[in-house]
């Protein structure tokens, strides 16, 4: 075997754990990734209830004015 026989059976051989490594990683990081429901849902009940307390102190005002 000459010498460029072997580098260019090491570039291959290279070549091919980087692309198993890339694939290794991309798998890794869909696993990571999961649906949540409640981080969409938790801000809403947070905007819900400070809206609704914001109402009610306007309400308690409104009726301290004018009751």
């Amino acid at each position: 075997m000459t010498e460029t026989e072997v580098t260019s059976g090491l570039n291959v051989r290279e070549k091919i754990a980087h692309i198993d490594q890339m694939l290794a990683d991309h798998d890794r990081k869909r696993q990571e990734i999961r649906y949540a429901p409640w981080v969409l849902i938790v801000p809403a009940i947070i905007g819900a209830l400070t809206a609704g307390a914001a109402l009610f102190a306007a309400g308690a005002a409104f009726m301290k004015v004018f009751g």
